[in-house]
């Protein structure tokens, strides 16, 4: 049998303990065990202009910020109003068409195909700019009888490619199941769907974006089909059912054992707070749940 001497002992102890100093804040943060949470700036604080929610994402804490729709301002304005609050970018989406119109993303409709494809060099170069490593990129409704028909054919070749496109540029492809009560005719709404795709996927950099808010009305069991796509899943978004409020507010949800099953699977999955906010919103939830900023 093998002993160390105390010295030896003191002297491996001492060196461990001066490593977790040179870990980044980031690499601390996981290390923790608590997942983080991002504040998703196009839901909350909608009181204030785009620009503005920065600076309010911040003196609330955050440290972490998603932008679904950064579009209306530049990429670079943006990662400005970041940096001066030192905030991260976890997660944008990829240009989904015009929303006002009733676009809900490009990628199943093959009347779209041509701009579903050059929205991803935009999305790529937004990325780039905010230093943003996830891209979700929405399926859209089928509407006309042609898109309708090609809708699966035209969903996975165009997913599959923005998967290829994205690693190119180190960036991951998510894909999001939406459920059919908030989004009606929305192409991809299950997670069989989302795995079939992902088990085609060559480049393997395409994952599951897990939103509990539709996870629960698409079908339910949230921590059994966490635990199933444990390896699929590259980002969690949350929101209380049915109103899309807080974690904290009243609801279908225990949100207690959901943090719970969450930190359990993997405390380093990025948890976006994506709900509808008021401006007195305090977000104490975010750390009474044992999550981090």
């Amino acid at each position: 049998m093998y002993f160390l001497c105390p010295c030896s002992l003191f002297s491996f102890a001492l060196r461990n303990f001066f490593r977790f100093f040179r870990f980044s804040n980031t690499e601390k943060k996981e290390m923790s065990g608590k997942n983080r949470v991002a504040a998703n700036l196009n839901m909350l604080f909608t009181h204030l202009p785009l620009i503005q929610r920065y600076s309010a994402a911040a003196s609330h804490g955050f440290k972490l910020v998603e932008v679904s729709i950064p579009y209306s301002e530049s990429a670079q304005n943006l990662r400005d109003a970041a940096d001066q609050h030192n905030l991260k970018h976890t997660l944008i989406n990829a240009p989904p068409g015009n929303w006002d119109h009733g676009f809900r993303g490009l990628a199943a409709l093959k009347s779209q195909k041509d701009e579903f494809r050059n929205s991803l060099d935009t999305a790529i170069d937004y990325a780039k700019t905010l230093g943003c490593t996830r891209i979700h990129v929405m399926a859209g409704i089928p509407k006309t009888a042609d898109d309708v028909a090609n809708a699966s054919e035209v969903y996975s070749e165009n997913v599959l490619f923005a998967a290829e496109k994205f690693k190119e540029h180190d960036l991951i492809c998510l894909i999001e199941p939406i459920n059919k009560y908030t989004i009606p005719g929305y192409y991809l709404n299950n997670y069989e769907e989302a795995m079939r795709l992902i088990e085609k996927d060559q480049s393997k950099n395409l994952k599951i974006q897990y939103d509990t808010f539709h996870a629960q009305q698409i079908n339910g069991q949230i921590g059994a089909t966490m635990r199933k796509l444990k390896e699929h899943i590259g980002y969690i978004q949350v929101a209380q059912v049915p109103a899309r409020g807080a974690c904290d507010t009243a609801g279908e949800l225990d949100y207690n054992f959901i943090f719970d099953e969450i930190r359990s699977i993997d405390s380093t999955w990025i948890i976006g707070a994506e709900y509808v906010g008021n401006s007195n919103d305090s977000f104490n939830w975010v750390e009474n749940m044992g999550c981090s900023f």
